[in-house]
């Protein structure tokens, strides 16, 4: 893992399957705004700025993504200067 990123690693039941809700903000513009990818189970949800006011990411996962009950999200920073943050995570399982 780069230095500019953290992960976060959540255990669920093998196989589940539903909907993962990320919560960004940045109130304070650090740095003249945070700018960062967020990635889930591999897969690149987006790249995300301007979120001043913050912004909810909602990203489908599949029960092969958690096929071995892990589910990995890692947020990368995409602005030289600045940092990456993750405020909320909920699951809402199907």
């Amino acid at each position: 893992m780069a230095p500019h990123q953290f992960e976060v690693d959540l255990n669920l039941p093998k196989g589940a399957k539903g909907t993962l809700r990320l919560y960004i903000t940045d109130p304070d513009s650090f740095q003249g705004g945070r700018k960062e990818t967020i990635t889930v189970g591999g897969d690149t949800v987006g790249t995300f700025e301007n979120f001043q006011h913050g912004c909810w990411i909602d990203v489908p996962v599949s029960a092969e993504k958690t096929a071995d009950g892990k589910l990995s999200i890692q947020v990368a920073n995409a602005r030289k200067g600045s940092n990456a943050v993750l405020s909320n995570i909920i699951w809402l399982e199907q």
